[in-house]
């Protein structure tokens, strides 16, 4: 019988320590592997597109595309916001992508007040946005606060914070927008107010007392029919019931003053003279109708009689021998000269004095004068008087006595 001989399934040390440094190597070999592949990516290089002038967005996106990366600065400018001003590197270079490429882009003009324009003329206004870092456009509107060719506002309003350079609406006055005027006359106040505030007009009101129609329209400015700006004012005169007052006693007192005493109540004064022979009635209120306590509409006339004193006329004495007499008839409220002239025949060598008198004078003789006095070759004398004291009729004579030296 033969005896099997066993194989043992054990490695030997050898073949094992063999086999680890071929697992080591290939490790090695695949680092090694890994750092050229990654050293191989960061020297990639492409072309930088010029991105200038291209909103920031759109500027981005074309970068990220050839594998860039992007820094961004923003600074005011003219240019519209959000636009590529500049770049660095320039578009057009070849670099590494790992480069970061430095955008400059505008943050626009800035912002700035809307000046108030409203009330200005249409070139002012104008002026005043450009000068504030606006682009006016002007459109026209109707107003009735504004006269035609001048401002009345701006859309935004004045004082709103708004970006320079935007567009601002100038809004300019082509005047009110014009409408017919309704007819009101005859109607209530209230009836009368609601046409024409529906008709776009303003009412006014006044009262006038003539105890016809209270409450309706007697008359209106401007007329109804005629064409007037929408916002403009319409008067209109209402009927109003007359007050009743009681008439003051002016008997008495002086024309001046019955007049002031029928005035402060509501009345008005109108005169009638009657010849009296005393002075002392003279331009005294003697009667009045209606009388005294008597109960009339505010407004009435009230007839005052007036006294009127005619001073008897003196007779003119006679002018001494060889004199001569020059009559002149006093207006009353003038202040006037008046010249006596004669000739040598009458007064030798027209050589003379002269002397004022005057019938009725009063108070307005007083201020008559001689104003010049006559010389051997004279022939004319001066006289000037003020009148306007003067309550009746007055004669001014002026006698020259002649005299020969």
């Amino acid at each position: 019988m033969k005896t099997l001989r066993s194989h043992s399934n054990t490695a030997s040390p050898t073949a094992s320590r063999s086999r680890t440094a071929l697992t080591l190597a290939a490790i090695a070999s695949l680092a090694v592997s890994f750092v050229l592949l990654v050293s191989g990516c960061g020297d990639t290089t492409a072309k930088v597109p010029n991105t200038v002038n291209q909103t920031l967005t759109v500027a981005q996106q074309m970068l990220s595309d050839q594998g860039f990366k992007s820094s961004v600065t923003r600074v005011t400018s003219s240019q519209g916001k959000d636009e590529v001003l500049s770049q660095n590197p320039l578009g057009g270079t070849t670099q590494k992508t790992s480069d970061v490429i430095a955008l400059t882009v505008s943050n626009g003009p800035g912002e700035g007040i809307i000046p108030d324009v409203a009330g200005d003329p249409s070139d002012r206004a104008q002026i005043q946005l450009e000068d504030a870092g606006f682009k006016p456009v002007t459109v026209q509107v109707f107003s009735s606060a504004h006269q035609a060719g001048f401002a009345v506002g701006t859309t935004p309003i004045a004082g709103t914070q708004a970006q320079k350079d935007s567009t601002v609406t100038l809004n300019i006055s082509k005047g009110p927008q014009q409408a017919l005027v309704p007819n009101v006359i005859g109607f209530s106040a209230a009836n009368a107010d609601s046409a024409l505030t529906n008709a776009g007009f303003r009412v006014d009101h006044s009262y006038k007392a003539s105890n016809k129609t209270p409450g309706q329209v007697l008359a209106q400015d401007p007329s109804g029919g005629v064409t007037a700006g929408i916002g403009s004012s319409v008067q209109v005169t209402i009927d109003q019931a007359p007050k009743q007052v009681k008439v003051p006693n002016a008997v008495g007192q002086t024309q001046i003053q019955g007049d002031r005493t029928l005035q402060n109540a509501g009345l008005d004064a109108v005169y009638v003279t009657r010849t009296v022979t005393s002075a002392s009635q003279n331009g005294i209120v003697l009667a009045m109708s209606p009388g005294a306590g008597s109960t009339v509409a505010q407004g009435t006339n009230v007839v005052l009689t007036i006294g009127k004193y005619n001073n008897p006329t003196p007779p003119v004495p006679p002018a001494p021998a060889g004199s001569i007499v020059k009559k002149y008839p006093l207006q009353a409220n003038q202040t006037k000269t008046y010249t006596a002239t004669w000739s040598a025949s009458k007064c030798v060598a027209g050589k003379g004095k002269a002397t004022l008198s005057g019938n009725g004078g009063g108070s307005a003789m007083s201020g008559a004068q001689i104003t010049a006095q006559g010389q051997p070759t004279d022939t004319a004398y001066y006289a000037t008087t003020t009148t306007s004291d003067i309550t009746s009729p007055v004669t001014l004579v002026i006698t020259i006595t002649c005299s020969v030296n």
